[in-house]
């Protein structure tokens, strides 16, 4: 659970560097060993801005070629606190939640959470596959070389058989 004291953040600029298992952040069980957290609190008298970057060490397997690598997959999210809100909100860049001083207890374990998770990519590919951003060509062979010609014998079958139907 990541939370921290409303009166304990300084009023103004302040930050935080935290180290996370994943685990902790509820992602257990997941590709995410663990997660380095960097917050920028800007506490103003109304309003609370914490700004997340997630650094996140993973154990992926290529889509590709099934091979596991490693890498860090990055990604920033932003929650404000203020007073005068009606409905909360959740966007894709951030979320706007009510502050109640009150309460004390300020929790963005969710929105860590969720932007850890969201951050794993949907297609997997190995680094060797990419050069300059871009994805390379996948070679395979399979077959002879008759096949690779463009000619496959297992249609003419089909084309004899539509022939036959068109005559009728």
């Amino acid at each position: 659970m990541i939370s921290f004291r409303y009166n304990e953040i300084p009023k103004g600029l302040s930050d935080e560097l935290l180290e996370v298992e994943a685990d902790e952040l509820g992602v257990e069980g997941s590709v995410i060993t663990r997660v380095r957290i960097q917050l920028k609190f800007n506490k103003q008298d109304d309003n609370l801005r914490i700004q997340c970057q997630l650094s996140a060490f993973a154990s992926l397997t290529c889509d590709r070629s099934l091979d596991r690598y490693e890498t860090m997959l990055e990604s920033t999210y932003e929650v404000v606190f203020q007073h005068d809100v009606e409905d909360e909100r959740e966007e894709l860049s951030g979320t706007l939640r009510k502050l109640n001083p009150s309460q004390n207890v300020i929790d963005i374990t969710r929105e860590l959470r969720d932007t850890v998770l969201l951050s794993i990519p949907v297609k997997k590919l190995h680094p060797r596959y990419l050069k300059d951003g871009e994805i390379t060509e996948f070679e395979t062979s399979f077959g002879d070389k008759e096949k690779e010609s463009g000619h496959d014998p297992r249609w003419e079958a089909l084309a004899e058989l539509k022939q036959k139907i068109q005559k009728n």
